[in-house]
C-alpha cells in the first residue's frame, strides 16, 4: 500500500520532530509499503502542501499525527481541532483517513468523530499500524489490531492500546524521512533521541499516563547511545545538541545515571536538554553526573511553589525538594529554567506572590510563568473541574477549556502582571550561567574514574 503520513504540528514551543512517525517508517516500509512523510511544522502553506502530496503520491491509506489539541495557553488561546477538520476532510476526498498522535490519546472518540477519518490509532503506532494495515488488505472490516477505533452499525468501537514503550522494540528515529533542515534554527527542536516512555505520577493537570502509559518504561542506555553513534556515522550529527524524549529524565534515578555514564564513556561529545522534576530522590550524584555528561540545560515544571499548592496539585516533591534540587543543579554547574504555573483549586493572590518570595533563593537560566490549568478527560482536575461545576457532560473538551481559581478569575489584569514580573523576576542569575552552555564542551569532559 502506498502510506501517506502527515505530521500536523505547527505548534512550535518545545516541539519536537516528527518522532512518533519516523518509528513508524521503517516497519511499514519492511512490510513492504511505500511511505512518504510530509511535515507541516513551520510550513507556509500547509493546505497546499497537502493538497499537491496527495494528487502527486495518490495514497491508499493518509494517516495524521496530531500532536496538540491547542497551545495550553488561557492568554492568547489557540484551538488546532478546526485545522486537523479542514486537512482530514481534503484527505477524505482522495483516501480513507487515519488519526493517532497524543491529542487522540487525550479525547479519542470526541476527537475522532469530529474530524470525520474513516480510523483513528490510540496508542502506540509503530507495531500496531503495521498490524492494521495486514488486516486492511485482508479485507477486514472488524478489527482485532490494539488501539484501532473504527464505525460499525452506527456505533463507534475501539481496542484497548498499545502503551508498552520501546524497552524491548526499536525505538529509533529515522532521521532519512524527517527534512532536518526545518529544526535547525532552535536547538531543542533540532535533534533528539527517544529515552524513556510514560509516566506513574498523577499531578492534577497531566495526562500523561493516559496517553504514554501510567509506567515508566526506559530504553536500555546502550540502545540509546547506539542511535547516538548511529546518527553520527549515518547523518553526520557528532557534537550534537540533543533534546531527550522523556517526560522526566531524572527517574528511576538509578537508571539515569546509568545513561549519563553511558554519555561521558561516549566516543563523540554530545549536548542534551531535558525535562526534570526535583523529586525526593534527586542528588547531586545524578546533578554532576548531568553535568560531565553534557546537560547543556534542564526545564523544571516547578508549578506553584507554594507548599499547600504543591500539594494540591498532587506533585511527587515537596517544597523542601525544590529547594535541594535547584541547589544541588547549581552546585554542579547545571543550567535550569523553571516553569510556573499558578490558577489550581486553592490558589489566590497570596499563594502566587509567595512563588516570587521561594523564586529569590534560587538561579535559574529563565523563568517563565502562566496561569489557567487546561482540563482534559484523562487528568485528575477533570473530576475536580466537574464536582466544582467548571464543566459538566455536556462541556465540549475538543474547544479549549480551563480551570482557574474562583478567587483568582476575576484577577486576569493582576495575573497578566505576575507573568511579565516572573519573566524578569532574575535577582540572583549566576553569572557564569551566560557562558556555560558552550564551554561546557570546550573544556572538554572529564571521564569516569575507575
Amino acid at each position: 500500500m502506498k502510506v501517506l503520513l502527515v505530521y500536523a504540528n505547527r505548534f512550535e514551543l518545545l516541539a519536537p520532530p516528527p518522532v512518533g512517525l519516523s518509528l513508524m517508517v521503517n516497519p511499514l516500509r519492511k512490510a513492504g509499503h511505500e511511505v512518504r512523510l510530509v511535515d507541516f511544522m513551520m510550513e507556509r502553506d500547509p493546505d497546499g502542501l497537502l493538497e499537491r502530496s496527495l494528487r502527486e503520491f495518490r495514497p491508499d491509506i493518509t494517516g495524521f499525527s496530531l500532536r496538540n489539541l491547542d497551545n495550553q495557553s488561557l492568554v492568547g488561546g489557540h484551538n488546532f481541532v478546526p485545522d486537523y477538520v479542514r486537512w482530514v476532510t481534503a484527505a477524505n476526498r482522495v483516501s480513507p483517513t487515519i488519526i493517532g498522535g497524543s491529542a487522540m490519546m487525550a479525547v479519542p472518540e470526541a476527537l475522532y468523530e469530529r474530524t470525520g477519518a474513516t480510523w483513528a490509532l490510540a496508542g502506540q503506532g509503530d507495531k500496531a499500524f503495521p498490524m492494521f494495515l495486514e488486516e486492511l488488505e485482508a479485507g477486514r472490516t472488524s478489527f482485532a489490531t490494539p488501539g484501532i477505533m473504527w464505525r460499525e452499525n452506527g456505533t463507534i468501537r475501539r481496542n484497548p492500546g498499545l502503551l508498552d514503550g520501546y524497552a524491548d522494540g526499536d525505538g529509533r528515529i529515522e532521521w532519512s524521512a524527517i527534512d532536518r533542515a526545518r529544526y535547525g534554527r532552535k536547538p531543542y527542536m533540532k535533534h533528539c533521541v527517544l529515552t524513556k516512555t510514560g509516566c506513574p505520577h498523577r499531578c492534577l493537570f497531566c495526562d500523561v499516563g493516559r496517553s504514554f502509559g501510567d509506567r515508566f518504561v526506559p530504553r536500555e542506555p546502550q540502545a540509546i547511545v547506539d542511535d547516538l553513534r548511529r546518527d553520527a556515522r549515518e547523518y553526520g550529527m557528532h557534537r550534537g545538541d540533543y533534546f531527550l524524549v522523556d517526560a522526566l529524565f531524572n527517574q528511576p534515578v538509578e537508571w539515569a545515571k546509568r545513561l549519563c555514564e553511558a554519555l561521558i564513556r561516549f566516543e563523540h561529545e554530545v549536548m542534551f536538554y531535558a525535562v526534570l522534576e526535583p523529586t525526593p530522590d534527586f542528588d547531586a550524584e545524578l546533578a554532576t553526573l548531568m553535568r560531565r555528561a553534557g546537560c547543556l540545560m534542564v526545564t523544571s515544571l516547578a508549578g506553584s511553589v507554594q507548599e499547600e499548592m504543591i500539594d494540591r496539585m498532587q506533585r511527587p516533591f515537596a517544597l523542601a525538594d525544590v529547594h535541594r534540587c535547584f541547589g544541588l543543579l547549581e552546585r554542579a554547574g547545571v543550567p535550569y529554567m523553571v516553569q510556573y504555573m499558578w490558577g489550581g483549586p486553592g490558589e489566590t493572590r497570596e499563594t502566587v506572590l509567595e512563588n516570587f518570595r521561594q523564586a529569590a533563593r534560587w538561579k535559574p537560566v529563565m523563568s517563565e510563568a502562566s496561569y489557567g490549568l487546561r482540563i482534559l478527560p484523562g487528568a485528575p482536575l477533570h473530576a475536580v473541574a466537574k464536582d466544582e461545576g467548571v464543566i459538566d457532560d455536556r462541556t465540549d473538551l475538543l474547544e479549549p477549556t480551563f480551570y482557574l481559581s474562583a478567587p483568582l478569575s476575576e484577577d486576569r489584569v493582576w495575573l497578566d502582571q505576575q507573568v511579565k514580573r516572573m519573566k524578569r523576576f532574575r535577582p540572583h542569575v549566576l553569572p557564569q550561567w551566560a557562558g556555560l552552555f558552550w564551554r561546557t564542551f570546550r573544556a572538554g569532559r572529564q571521564k569516569l574514574v575507575g
